[in-house]
């Protein structure tokens, strides 16, 4: 008996365009807190318990809360939390920063990351239906989005509070209103629908002869295991991953500002450089792991972590710069492609598996820096960012744990004797 097909799907390049710049537009408020809160503690003249609470508030409203919206996305059929979830972000983060009082303003944060929060889980879905079966790169494409968003936001912040005071921070609604209403477009019933249609497959009946028919894409294959063990795994995965981003961002400046006693603005440089290539880590690790196995990239990239974060803080000059570009590239380049496994494990409840991943999984990259600095008040910050950089060979782990599955559908040759169309896909 032949085996059963899901069809090939071309890549829908206008809306995963749409989908990206919204994805800039709601990321770029957020990117901009850091550069905000020298502006808010003067303000309002907070401690430095104050102002890490404005942190805490934007961290659970826009990350830890996400798959909530995504569990609320799969029971019911919201096409207005993306739109409305962009405006948001751009509208809350703008208030914020005229409000003349502090409670406001902490509602305002909030309410810039409840848009975040609601923005990604339906975000991650269009953006896994309109990538058709290459469906990393087209998730690499929507993800780059946010990693220039996020990039840009302080040095966009920064620039326009210098040239413009506090009114050039209207710069976030130029963004954030036009992505609103593009986003307002893509997320249109039929279109929705159209795409769900194209992503599941032709539910056709079965030929004559007892071969199996084409199935839809949620009845196709998956990979040996029990989905939710492996949706675990996937999870450790992206906290670990998450640590070692968001703990070599923070430590960096510490290190060659207070151990090699540089100028703050060479550690400054190394963390743009590390940031800055996470969006080229994004793209690249869509395209590879369409070509070589979804996988074969989560085990490529955190086998040559180590060794590139042992680099930063052992070697100068270009050597160090070099370091630091590279293994942001492959820290990042695992954030699509962790994405589309997830969502290939449980295609039914594609916001609430965006929702752990995007947000509570990352989000849990706080609890691990906050770890990773107690560490360094006993014993050192070098023993810190060595643990940090070590952190990955755990990954690697996890990844190498993960089934090495692959199938091939192959349709049954028609009446005429043409050869099928095979499409397939694999993880490793």
């Amino acid at each position: 008996m032949a085996a059963r097909i899901v069809e090939s799907l071309a890549v829908n390049r206008r809306i995963l365009a749409v989908l990206s710049y919204g994805h800039l537009a709601t990321d770029l408020p957020q990117g901009a807190i850091p550069a905000l809160l020298p502006v808010f503690k003067e303000l309002f003249h907070l401690s430095y318990a104050g102002v890490g609470f404005i942190v805490l508030m934007a961290n659970v409203s826009s990350s830890v809360i996400q798959p909530a919206f995504g569990l609320l996305s799969d029971r019911l059929r919201l096409n207005w939390l993306m739109p409305l979830g962009a405006l948001l972000a751009g509208v809350g983060m703008t208030m914020a920063v005229f409000t003349p009082h502090y409670t406001a303003m902490v509602v305002w944060v909030l309410i810039s990351g409840l848009g975040v929060a609601a923005f990604h889980p339906e975000g991650y879905r269009f953006a896994g239906l309109a990538a058709g079966e290459r469906r990393a790169t087209g998730m690499s494409y929507f993800s780059a989005g946010g990693n220039i968003g996020y990039g840009l936001g302080p040095a966009a912040a920064t620039l326009a509070i210098s040239l413009a005071g506090m009114r050039g921070m209207f710069y976030l609604l130029a963004f954030s209103i036009p992505a609103a209403i593009l986003l307002w477009g893509v997320v249109d019933p039929k279109q929705r629908e159209r795409l769900e249609v194209e992503w599941a497959g032709p539910a056709a009946p079965s030929p004559a002869d007892g071969t199996a028919g084409p199935v839809t894409r949620r009845d196709a294959p998956r990979p040996g295991g029990r989905p939710v063990g492996i949706l675990v795994l996937l999870i450790a995965f992206v906290v670990l991953r998450s640590w070692v981003s968001v703990g070599t961002a923070s430590f960096i400046p510490l290190f060659f500002t207070g151990i090699r006693h540089l100028d703050p603005w060479y550690g400054g440089t190394l963390v743009s450089l590390f940031l800055g290539a996470g969006a080229a880590g994004t793209l690249v690790g869509g395209i590879a792991a369409d070509r070589f196995g979804h996988r074969t990239m989560l085990i490529v990239s955190m086998a040559i972590l180590p060794p590139l974060l042992l680099m930063i803080t052992r070697t100068s000059g270009i050597v160090t710069m070099l370091a630091a570009t590279i293994a942001g590239m492959a820290a990042v380049s695992t954030f699509a492609v962790v994405m589309v496994m997830a969502q290939d494990l449980m295609p039914e409840r594609i916001g609430m598996i965006s929702g752990l991943i995007i947000g509570f999984a990352v989000g849990m990259g706080g609890i691990g820096v906050t770890v990773l600095g107690a560490t360094a008040d006993r014993w050192g910050l070098q023993t810190a960012m060595d643990i940090t950089a070590l952190l990955p060979a755990a990954a690697l782990t996890i990844a190498l744990a993960l089934p090495a599955g692959r199938w091939i559908r192959a349709a049954p040759r028609s009446p005429g004797g043409a050869e099928p169309h095979v499409a397939g896909e694999t993880w490793g």
